[in-house]
């Protein structure tokens, strides 16, 4: 059985004079949240070959295709940037290859080899993230995104990312997912913040939903309150 519909009245005398017929209140909650997790690696084996086979603007080298969260998925790395713009610069981009629509967040970074110290692999900018959460798919059908200035050539030949002629990247995906919910109950941190006052018959419900919210400085006000009444009734 669906709950009863809750009037309320404004809690202002201004606007109570002015409308005083019972309002109806409802509250919807939109949330995003993080539904599924999955990291994707592509290791890149004879990189000075690669560079030399790959040295035009727009050529890219591509992963396989990997599952996460119920889609797949590719890393698609443009060692001289995925433009003239950005020639200099290794490009990084990962690539929906489902038929669909899907919102994530991806963060692209360089994996320490075995035996380089911890420290160094938060030296430079060996991770980036998406900088929000980007819309796969669609309409437009825009199923790449990505950082084309993710690191500067120069800059990976120099770090100990690239040893031994190998370097390996790896994309973190998060997938995310809207929810729209409507409250059955409006609570009474809601009602304080729209200034309504439940119309019930009952005062002690009256009380309970006009209470406003309490903030952290109202409870340290209430708690030397009790502090200094409790030394004044020891010191009696």
């Amino acid at each position: 059985m669906s709950p009863l519909p809750v009037s309320y009245m404004p809690l202002d005398a201004g606007a109570a004079t002015s409308s005083p017929e019972a309002e109806e209140v409802s509250v919807c909650t939109v949330a995003a949240t993080g539904v599924a997790t999955g990291h994707l690696m592509l290791k890149l084996e004879g990189y000075s070959r690669l560079k030399g086979t790959h040295r035009e603007n727009g050529s890219y080298i591509e992963s396989s295709v990997s599952k996460v969260g119920g889609h797949t998925w590719k890393i698609r790395c443009y060692l001289n940037g995925n433009s003239k713009e950005n020639a200099g610069f290794v490009s990084l981009y990962l690539n929906l290859c489902s038929d669909s629509v899907v919102l994530a967040e991806f963060e692209f970074a360089l994996v320490r080899h075995h035996g380089t110290p911890p420290a160094y692999g938060h030296q430079g900018s060996p991770s980036k993230t998406s900088q929000g959460v980007r819309t796969f798919g669609g309409k437009d059908n825009y199923c790449r995104w990505g950082l084309p200035r993710f690191i500067s050539v120069e800059e990976l030949e120099r770090s100990m990312f690239l040893r031994d002629d190998c370097l390996a990247v790896r994309c973190t995906v998060t997938l995310v997912r809207e929810r729209t919910v409507k409250e059955k109950v409006v609570q009474a941190h809601d009602l304080a913040r729209l200034g309504m006052l439940c119309k019930c018959d009952d005062h002690l419900c009256k009380r309970h939903h006009a209470r406003p919210a309490e903030t952290f400085w109202g409870r340290f006000a209430k708690l030397c309150h009790y502090i200094c009444r409790g030394s004044v009734y020891r010191a009696r």
